[in-house]
């Protein structure tokens, strides 16, 4: 819960249940980089994604047409994109300041009143993130907070979420909880009491339906590190 009702550089913040419900369309925008290798990388990581939450995804060119554009960019341009996505004025809040200053890479997404996700951004800075050897982790960590679990916590691990362990690919946990995100029984807007009480009976289902204790093998099927040959 800490992971998907928190919110990364917002200490104490609690907010609404968070995912999305129309179907994702993903514009790959590599301008600093192999660009062949950051597509690949990306449709692997998002479909597998896909696969495991149930969410239709697919892959546009046109930037009108797309709902979530992951780019490659230079550090030196990661303000100004976040400032063109979310405002200068949110930009300059010390969260947003902060997240740009520590952080190797960012996700912003925008909310509906249904508190679905209407919209995201995924910025890598490519030159500074190979520098950093974190290219594959901000590919796999991002796109999976896109989906509905921004914030990173020291009580999940191993995870990509962990504060406390340096995770590159999806661990069995992560798996789970994505699974758990999407069940039907949650929804959009959701607080952490309507969460807490839809919870037992979401894992009951999972236990029946062998997710919870196949994890370890289902996480790697179609995954990013399996592509990777790992």
């Amino acid at each position: 819960m800490e992971v998907a009702l928190k919110r990364e550089y917002q200490p104490g913040s609690s907010a609404s249940l968070v995912r999305w419900q129309a179907p994702i369309k993903v514009r790959v925008d590599s301008q600093l980089g192999n660009s062949r290798m950051q597509r690949q990388m990306s449709k692997v990581q998002f479909r597998h994604l896909a696969a495991i939450t149930g969410q239709p995804l697919s892959f546009v060119s046109s930037a009108k047409e797309a709902n979530l554009r992951i780019a490659f960019i230079a550090r030196d341009h990661m303000t100004r994109e976040a400032a063109a996505y979310v405002g200068k004025q949110q930009a300059a809040t010390p969260g947003m300041r902060k997240a740009l200053r520590e952080g190797v890479c960012l996700t912003l997404f925008k909310t509906g009143p249904d508190h679905a996700i209407t919209s995201g951004l995924i910025l890598i800075p490519a030159d500074y993130a190979r520098q950093k050897a974190r290219l594959v982790d901000c590919v796999v960590e991002e796109s999976a907070q896109l989906m509905g679990l921004p914030n990173d916590s020291d009580r999940v691990f191993p995870s990509v979420f962990s504060d406390v362990t340096v995770d590159t690919w999806l661990s069995p946990l992560d798996y789970v909880l994505l699974k758990m995100l999407y069940a039907p029984e949650l929804s959009p807007g959701m607080s952490a009491a309507q969460v807490r009480a839809a919870l037992p009976a979401v894992i009951q289902r999972l236990a029946e339906q062998g997710e919870l204790s196949h994890a370890i093998r289902r996480v790697r099927q179609g995954s990013l590190r399996e592509w990777a040959g790992d």
